[in-house]
């Protein structure tokens, strides 16, 4: 009862989450909307170094907006590495700082394309979905941009993982995994002999093919 009401909440979590981030899409697309006005005003007019200070603080905000959207959606180090980045950068462009203040900024966008370059893991750089095994093929392919490979357009994710790993069992068992150039299937549930539940994996910036030893 009580793992099954730490699932439940964990849900709502991101439930909430796809909430705050459909609420802030909304106040993004408004505030793009006003700044397109404020760009006109500034056209039409002769612009001070502060309305143009002001104007870019704002465009920033926005931006900032976008990369924490995405941090909410996709839950990876290097959304909130951008996040950080942008609102560094702002502090640094839109606002009035010291040589002193700017020279930190700089040193802590450089920590942190250190960061992502060095100490972040390869397979931080990977987004999941889980898939019914009935879910065709092609159908995946076109949702997430992945190429699994199929023959006609009826074969499922459950057939494709099924008919190209090397059962060591009589029956699938969690971990399974098919791997594709970018990619890999992976029986993520098992109920008795039957294959529930398809995890698709997609690579953003490595390749998770498995190393062949000679």
């Amino acid at each position: 009862m009580r793992q099954y009401l730490k699932n439940e909440v964990f849900k709502l979590s991101k439930w909430i989450e796809f909430f705050l981030s459909a609420i802030i899409s909304v106040a993004v697309i408004g505030g793009t909307v006003w700044l397109i006005k404020d760009l006109i005003l500034l056209l039409s007019s002769n612009p001070g170094s502060d309305n143009i200070y002001q104007f870019v603080g704002m465009a920033f905000n926005l931006v900032i907006c976008v990369e924490f959207i995405k941090m909410l959606c996709k839950h990876t180090p290097d959304t909130l590495v951008e996040v950080l980045m942008f609102a560094i950068a702002r502090q640094m462009i839109a606002q009035h700082s010291s040589p002193l203040e700017n020279l930190l900024c700089i040193v802590s966008i450089a920590v942190l394309f250190g960061i992502r370059r060095y100490l972040m893991r390869e397979y931080d750089e990977v987004e999941r979905m889980i898939f019914l095994p009935k879910q065709k093929v092609y159908k995946v392919n076109e949702l997430i941009h992945v190429n699994i490979p199929y023959q006609t357009e009826q074969d499922t994710i459950g057939e494709a993982v099924l008919n190209n790993v090397d059962l060591e069992h009589e029956e699938p068992v969690e971990g399974h995994c098919f791997y594709f150039p970018g990619g890999a299937l992976r029986v993520a549930k098992v109920n008795g002999k039957q294959v529930t539940q398809v995890e698709v994996i997609r690579s953003i910036n490595n390749n998770i093919m498995p190393k062949k030893h000679s």
